[in-house]
């Protein structure tokens, strides 16, 4: 029940930041009318139609069964008629039976509310028994969002996440304490399942997905110390009288359970959607991306105004703070460190012995700090990690020094998510390719390259969904399908000491390739379809500066291809650098493997772009390719400009 009171909460605090009063119906009474058409122009304000999830998207068959099964409509076609669903409401809320009266006042309380704010109904509520006590519960809150950053190791938290955070109003001489603050967020019920049987159920809406509450501290736990993900934390100014309206519907929401899709209707969609119970008019189109990512939640507050999102504060998960921590001690230090909580080094040892009391202490703390992350990685065994870390504890008992002060990472050059760039990105270009030109159209719904501006994204992570170019060659008078890629995902977190991540890369779609079997004055005429992955690592010797290697094994197939197929190792390695502001991006990297089918041939490509950013929605990009496979080699330049949403 609490889980359904802060759904509410979070989706009023977003409309109402700076909304002006909500227009009033009221005095439309005509004894002459028929209730359906008295009923029309409140019908369509903004407020109801929110309330009936009608605001943001037109309600799909499998989001109104899914409604319908939990009698959430009073009328048998409320979900395409909000005129007769309100006509049908007013006769629940003033039933001639009072206890079904009442029944359906608490009910829906949010509806009753805003009926009763528009002089449509002279009812009172009345008690609600369960539902009071339940207000009870959450008392006096203020809002906070929370976006906990890119988890590339899990498809269902690769695009971040957004939840509301419930803080009880400090009393007079109390601290605030967030941790203890109630968590609501949206999320699907995958019933275990992940990677890439969860993306692509996901895809066609095959899980449901409902509000639910939990302790912020469990999420801190499982966002920070399981997942190594930093939280940003927005405060959020919201009035009272949106707060209520959104914990109402929250309420009217707790026995619900909606078709999830990963791309659109999500957590960051449907977060809207109860924001528009507080009269923003993010309504459908409401300037957002077709494809919602958790990102435009925060970024919607921004379009009310420098009062409606406060400043961000950094929550940095216990992985960041460590390895800020050792950053910041000697080299030698950082090793003994290591050496202590991989027990190749005792605590009794004489390098640790010699040590001052302040150097050991801070060296067994970390030793600590390092060997608990480990263990919750399942990198190390409980039962060898219990021992351990109770001869690091015993012998940081011994030594006379105060606990070494946390890490401030605030002072790091940290960048939050509404620094970034859009989501979904248009793009227009022209070139070369062989001896041809062509004029470019490029669409990408999702998300984030590595030429584009890193601010707000994951280091060294790229995501493309459903990328898609088409080009026309004016002398051809020819249009082709380019390149469809249906998902390319890269991860190439750096090494830095005392983590090694392992960077992995996967990526299926559609290329054409130029084959000498069919070459028509050099224009790729074969469609190819292409599975790749592969795993390597990274390296970030300075700042700005990114380096990766992975080792991968490709699938080619396609009608031109001899026996219609090849497969290859390869090696695909390359650097890119961003300016400390992100405003010029250089990335190169070249692949060199073998294609192997009835015969072996040689693979070579590489790869050079530039990218510079002109305002915060538009950007240029200049690039050549050189390309040698299947006995066919060609060059290409290309000149884009790209348009952010």
């Amino acid at each position: 029940m609490l889980v359904r009171i802060l759904g509410p909460a979070l989706s009023l605090l977003l409309s109402l930041a700076t909304v002006a009063p909500l227009p009033s119906f009221a005095g439309e009474t005509d004894e002459s009318r028929p209730p359906t058409e008295l009923a029309a122009p409140l019908s369509e304000h903004p407020v109801w139609r929110a309330l009936l999830h009608q605001s943001r998207r037109r309600i799909d068959a499998n989001t109104r069964r899914a409604l319908e099964e939990t009698d959430f409509f009073f009328h048998e076609d409320g979900a395409r008629k909000p005129n007769r669903e309100l006509v049908a409401a007013l006769a629940a809320f003033e039933a001639a039976d009072p206890p079904a009266a009442q029944a359906a006042r608490c009910r829906f309380p949010a509806r009753f509310a805003f009926l009763k704010e528009q002089g449509r109904t002279r009812a009172e509520r009345g008690p609600c028994p369960e539902l009071d006590a339940w207000r009870e519960i959450i008392g006096d809150v203020e809002l906070t969002l929370v976006f906990p950053e890119a988890f590339l190791g899990n498809p269902a938290s690769m695009f971040g996440h957004t939840l509301l955070r419930f803080d009880p109003k400090a009393q007079d001489g109390e601290a605030q304490n967030e941790l203890l603050g109630w968590t609501l967020d949206y999320t699907a019920d995958a019933g275990g399942q992940i990677g890439a049987i969860y993306m692509l159920r996901g895809l066609v809406g095959g899980y449901r997905g409902q509000f639910s509450i939990a302790p912020y501290y469990a999420k801190t736990k499982f966002y920070g110390d399981w997942q190594d993900r930093d939280i940003w934390e927005y405060p959020l100014d919201i009035p009272n009288e949106a707060l209520e309206r959104i914990l109402l519907h929250v309420w009217e929401l707790r026995e619900v359970t909606l078709p999830y899709y990963f791309f659109t209707q999500n957590c960051s969609e449907k977060l809207l959607e109860v924001l528009e119970v507080g009269g923003v008019t993010l309504g459908r189109g409401g300037g957002f991306p077709p494809m919602v990512a958790p990102v435009d939640t925060v970024r919607a507050l921004e379009q009310f105004g420098p009062d409606a999102l406060g400043t961000p504060r950094l929550r940095p998960s216990p992985a960041t703070q460590l390895q800020e921590a050792l950053r910041r001690v000697p080299r030698s230090e950082r090793l003994l460190t290591e050496r202590l909580a991989n027990g190749s080094s005792a605590p009794d040892d004489q390098a640790l012995v010699s040590l001052d009391a302040d150097t050991r202490a801070r060296i067994l703390t970390l030793a600590y700090d390092l060997l608990r992350h480990r263990t919750l990685a399942k990198q190390v065994p409980e039962d060898h990690a219990r021992t351990r870390s109770r001869k690091l504890l015993r012998a940081r008992s011994q030594v006379d020094a105060p606990r070494p002060e946390p890490v401030q990472i605030e002072v790091l050059p940290r960048h939050p998510p509404t620094d970034g760039h859009g989501t979904a990105r248009v793009e227009l270009a022209g070139g070369v390719q062989d001896r041809d030109a062509f004029i470019e159209l490029r669409i990408m719904p999702a998300y984030h390259t590595v030429l584009d501006a890193p601010a707000g994204f994951a280091e060294g992570g790229e995501i493309r969904f459903l990328d898609t170019q088409l080009r026309y060659f004016p002398e051809l008078n020819r249009v082709r399908l380019h390149e469809f890629t249906l998902l390319d995902v890269t991860t190439a977190s750096p090494w830095r000491p005392p983590f090694r991540p392992l960077a992995w890369h996967t990526e299926i779609g559609i290329r054409t390739r130029m084959l000498s079997s069919r070459r028509d004055r050099g224009l790729d005429t074969e469609g190819v379809f292409r599975a790749q992955a592969g795993i390597g690592g990274a390296l970030t010797p300075a700042r700005g500066l990114h380096i990766f290697a992975l080792g991968e094994l490709i699938v080619e197939a396609a009608d031109g291809l001899e026996e219609k197929f090849s497969v290859g190792p390869l090696l695909r390695a390359g650097l890119s650098y961003s300016t400390p502001k992100g405003r010029y991006t250089l990335r190169t990297q070249a692949i060199a493997g073998l294609l192997t089918g009835p015969r072996t041939a040689p693979w070579l490509e590489i790869e050079v772009d530039q990218r510079v950013t002109l305002t915060p929605q538009w950007s240029a990009t200049l690039g050549g390719r050189f390309e040698h496979a299947y006995d066919v080699g060609h060059l290409e330049g290309r000149l884009g400009l790209t348009r952010y949403f």
